[in-house]
């Protein structure tokens, strides 16, 4: 882990220069997905880890980094500073620079930072052991590829919906078919899959139990966190619609939408 941890933090201290010098604090959004990939591999490789285990959750990290960041560069590129880390700058450059610095670093950088390094335990747990792959490997890898292609069909339905709504071509005011008709956040209910996938691969290793953090994390985050903020933002907007749409459709997990 100490090894894993000194990489993400050279990592994240690395995209943090590089934002300031760009204004631009939202690169840490591009950059949180290749931080796994990268990170692990240079675990694996200062540890001469040759076991097939951890490789393939590297592997299967890196599918899928790039497709988020990917996804994150095509969304943000030619724009602006996402409004969030705007509203940051303008608030804590009130107070100085330095505090804009330290602020910035602390809560963009190296918190993402902390977050990566309990969800990327399932490859920090495997490389630490000599292991060959079983059953349980594949139910976990199964579940992976499941969450991945959910998580990418959700996207991908909700781009073609913006892209449509860009184009003044489309006339719903909510995405609320395909797979948003089961749920509110078929997205992030994919993205939950991935990391149960990878933590139920190393299940079966020594201290194997400790990368149940990782999916644990992400669950909370998305459905805690992240999930009521865009609630929010959608109840404010379009209080009615959104309401509406609550009443009939799951908020996580895919369900048959409820007659109202």
């Amino acid at each position: 882990m100490g090894i894993f941890s000194t990489l993400l933090l050279i990592y994240v201290a690395g995209v943090f220069l590089i934002a300031q010098w760009r204004a631009d604090n939202s690169l840490m959004d591009i950059a949180y997905g290749p931080a796994f990939t990268l990170c692990a591999i240079g675990l694996l490789l200062l540890t001469k880890t040759t076991t097939i285990l951890p490789w393939l959750i590297t592997i299967l990290i890196g599918a899928w980094s790039i497709r988020l960041a990917v996804r994150i560069w095509r969304k943000n590129h030619g724009k602006p500073e996402d409004a969030r880390y705007a509203a940051w700058r303008r608030a804590w450059s009130t107070r100085g620079t330095t505090y804009f610095i330290i602020r910035s670093f602390l809560q963009i950088n190296l918190l993402q930072g902390i977050i990566i390094a309990i969800v990327a335990l399932p490859v920090v747990v495997a490389s630490a052991t000599e292991t060959s792959l079983t059953i349980i490997t594949v139910i976990g890898g199964l579940v992976y590829c499941f969450g991945l292609t959910y998580e990418s069909i959700a996207d991908y339905q909700l781009d073609q919906f913006l892209g449509r709504k860009r184009a003044g071509t489309e006339p719903a005011t909510l995405m609320t078919t395909g797979l948003f008709r089961y749920s509110r956040r078929p997205n992030y209910f994919g993205e939950t899959l991935i990391w149960w996938g990878l933590a139920i691969m190393v299940l079966p290793l020594p201290y194997g139990w400790i990368a149940i953090a990782s999916p644990l994390l992400i669950t909370f985050i998305v459905t805690r966190v992240t999930g009521p903020m865009l609630e929010d933002i959608f109840l404010e907007k379009y209080p009615d619609e959104y309401r509406a749409y609550m009443t009939r459709t799951s908020y996580f997990i895919p369900l048959p939408p409820r007659r109202v």
